[in-house]
């Protein structure tokens, strides 16, 4: 016996999930994705078509000898149509050409070398009919290279009513109805087919995306982790060096750390760095990061800040965190953080002599009562 649904009808969940399913194909990435995922797609777009073009090119080319064949009158003439909308179409081939995106050039490509099929068999006797299969075969080819269906559908557009406008000129009724009616089939299902194709790369682009966000975020904590945030500010640090422009350096370590472990469990100590990682990330602009280097000490990177402003900012950490008050079962838990805070000059040559002067500005606000900020070779700031 089938378990029926509390609908009543055992086959509602399946539909369900099948819908389900397709919503889920169909569900737009959030817009920072999208871009990274469309930026995915266009760059091997572009590495492909200096390939490709050339391929299609000699493709369209080679159908010069079915035209001899089929009507050696004409020819002649089908030949310099292949030979001008394939060179029109060359300048897709390669990047920088009229400023094109990769996509635009690949659908450039598509609509030229596909006119030119679709002219040259429209002059021929039966030419359309019989070249169906090329036409179509070419809607597949675009569906694997392109398969979004914004880029798809226009690229497919003028080639597909050019088609429709010769035929209907060219065919007797019955035949166009026919030649139509299986390009239209052909169409839905390479449309089909981009679909499929742009599923499985989505799919793999999240799988990628997933692998790297672990790589880049510590996974308590959510800040960046310790090599992400060393590799950014390695990168920030050389560019401030190379402009003369300011760049600080925070090092904050929660105050008896071990202590709140102990206390109230390390659950809460966890909860205490999650907490202290908001804290950073509300008084940071959007241009700088956190990241976590150690069991509780983290490090925020402020480009193009100096002295004045890294203070400034530092103290919103110092006090925002102090201010927390956390819920836990052994009561409300509070806590302070330490912070070191050192700027870019002529007396640290990298990124690595930055840090270790943050650290050593974090020890003297550790060694002189805690719960203040310590400017390396500065003055102490505290509540």
């Amino acid at each position: 016996m089938h378990r029926q649904t509390p609908s009543g009808d055992p086959s509602t969940s399946g539909g369900a999930a099948g819908v389900a399913a397709l919503r889920h194909w169909f569900e737009p990435l959030p817009a920072p994705l999208r871009t990274a995922f469309d930026r995915q797609v266009d760059a091997g777009i572009a590495q492909l078509l200096p390939v490709l073009g050339p391929v299609c090119g000699a493709f369209v080319m080679l159908f010069a000898a079915w035209d001899a064949w089929i009507d050696p009158a004409r020819a002649p003439a089908t030949l310099r149509i292949r030979v001008a909308l394939v060179l029109l179409g060359a300048l897709a081939y390669r990047r920088g050409r009229l400023g094109w995106t990769a996509g635009g050039r690949c659908a450039w490509l598509y609509m030229t070398h596909t006119g030119a099929m679709v002219v040259c068999a429209t002059l021929l006797g039966q030419g359309l009919v019989l070249a169906l299969p090329g036409i179509t075969g070419a809607l597949f080819l675009l569906a694997l290279v392109e398969p979004r269906p914004r880029r798809f559908l226009p690229a497919t557009l003028p080639p597909s009513l050019l088609l429709a406008v010769l035929a209907a000129l060219n065919l007797p009724p019955a035949l166009c109805l026919n030649t139509l009616l299986l390009y239209v089939l052909s169409w839905l299902l390479a449309l089909g087919v981009a679909l499929a194709h742009l599923h499985l790369r989505r799919r793999a682009f999240l799988a990628e995306q997933a692998v790297l966000h672990a790589f880049h975020h510590d996974s308590l904590s959510g800040a960046l982790s310790r090599a992400w945030v060393t590799e950014l500010a390695m990168h920030d640090v050389a560019l401030a060096r190379r402009h003369g422009h300011p760049l600080a350096v925070a090092m904050l370590d929660i105050d008896w750390f071990k202590r709140v472990n102990d206390t109230y469990g390390h659950a809460s100590g966890d909860q205490a760095l999650c907490a202290l990682v908001g804290a950073c990330r509300s008084c940071l602009r959007t241009s700088d990061y956190v990241g976590r280097i150690g069991g509780e000490e983290f490090v925020c990177v402020m480009p193009e800040t100096g002295p004045e402003a890294a203070l400034a900012c530092a103290e919103r950490i110092r006090t925002a965190v102090a201010g927390l008050c956390l819920p836990t079962d052994a009561g409300p838990l509070r806590f302070t953080v330490s912070t070191g805070v050192a700027v870019l000059d002529h007396r640290y040559a990298g990124w690595a002599e930055l840090l270790r002067a943050a650290d050593a500005a974090l020890y003297r606000a550790k060694a002189t009562g805690r719960n203040r900020t310590v400017l390396a070779n500065g003055r102490d700031m505290h509540a």
